[in-house]
């Protein structure tokens, strides 16, 4: 016998959601991905021990039902930060910036989901260098993106699933061709003002926000739905049913800059309410006008400073911003603008 390697291995998801959890959608799109391959586990198990049988030790064993604890590591481009910043905040509305000029680019916004807690679910195949298995029922629970200087920028994501592994024998569907988005991509502006709107395809940041990007040394986001999955009643296969989203989603977003003054405390102690904006721009997207390139866009129309605390680099003196996301009573407390040659997701 000789050992298996995961060399050779491969995952993939549908883009689609599932019409009804746990009904398997197509795998559309290859992801390559760091760490551990996926692996249901038992989520409830008993045994007789408690019970009088005339035995000193348990005699029986039984799992009640099952579950999937997964994650998903890469470095970003905009396909991958769609799909898991769809599936944790689950409404995804898509446009055309300009379909005359440049018909084969689409525009994702993605907003949290304050109509339906259920959460939408899509299909994982994976290959471990062993077996090909199917994985139906996956939700998202948390993504984040972070970067740093001379760094690609970073996706990490988990997500859930119902429990159910079946073998799978479908062909590897084709990566999408996006270059992963760099250090050199990023902007991080604070301030400015919001106008237009995701309905009409004109939402921006305008009224001359503070550009920051040439002293920000990192920053680092996540959101997390905090899910809850459900067994239903009536229900013996042993599977999550459903899966729906917590109370309220939490978010982290911080920063480390450079120190050039005291604007960043001033921030912290006066209470300021910003817009913050971190627009990452990568390569043009070809076939085109050549005037609209890959993008992700993290909007937060209402931040606060939770933390403003001084720290050194070397002989550096810098920042490290942590910020309170906040809800705005127009445009929520984040956004995400997305574009890329993905026709859809989660549709």
């Amino acid at each position: 016998m000789s050992t298996k390697r995961i060399s050779t291995g491969w995952r993939a998801f549908s883009t689609a959601k599932e019409s009804v959890y746990g009904s398997p959608a197509t795998v559309t799109t290859a992801l390559n991905f760091e760490g551990s391959p996926t692996d249901i586990e038992a989520n409830e198990t008993q045994n007789d021990e408690k019970e009088v049988t005339g035995f000193v030790e348990a005699t029986e064993h039984a799992t009640l039902n099952w579950k999937l604890d997964g994650n998903h590591k890469q470095r970003a481009m905009p396909h991958n930060l769609a799909i898991f910043f769809g599936l944790v905040m689950g409404k995804v509305s898509t446009d055309q910036p300009d379909n005359v000029n440049d018909p084969d680019v689409y525009r994702h916004y993605i907003e949290r989901d304050l109509t339906d807690a259920v959460m939408k679910s899509v299909t994982l195949v994976e290959y471990d260098g062993v077996a090909q298995k199917q994985f139906p029922g996956v939700f998202g629970k948390s993504v984040k993106i972070s970067g740093e200087r001379g760094q690609f920028l970073q996706l990490e994501a988990e997500f859930g699933g119902m429990g159910k592994e079946l073998a799978s024998a479908v062909s590897k569907p084709s990566a999408v061709a996006e270059s992963y988005l760099r250090y050199g991509d990023v902007e991080f502006t604070r301030g400015g003002a919001l106008s237009g709107s995701v309905a009409g395809g004109d939402l921006a940041v305008g009224s001359g926000p503070t550009s920051f990007k040439g002293a920000l040394k990192s920053f680092d986001y996540s959101i997390n739905a905090e899910p809850t999955t459900l067994y239903e009643m009536g229900d013996n296969s042993g599977y999550v049913t459903r899966a729906e989203r917590g109370e309220r989603w939490k978010q982290e977003l911080s920063a480390v800059f450079e120190m050039a003054d005291d604007a960043h405390k001033t921030g912290l102690t006066s209470g300021a309410e910003y817009v913050l904006n971190i627009p990452i721009q990568g390569a043009v997207i070809a076939g085109g006008s050549g005037n609209l390139k890959y993008e992700v866009d993290l909007i937060f129309p209402k931040a606060v400073y939770r933390e403003a605390k001084k720290d050194l680099d070397g002989s550096i003196v810098t920042v490290n911003g942590r910020f309170q996301v906040l809800e705005d009573a127009t445009y929520g407390s984040v956004i995400v603008k997305i574009q890329n040659k993905q026709s859809s997701y989660l549709a």
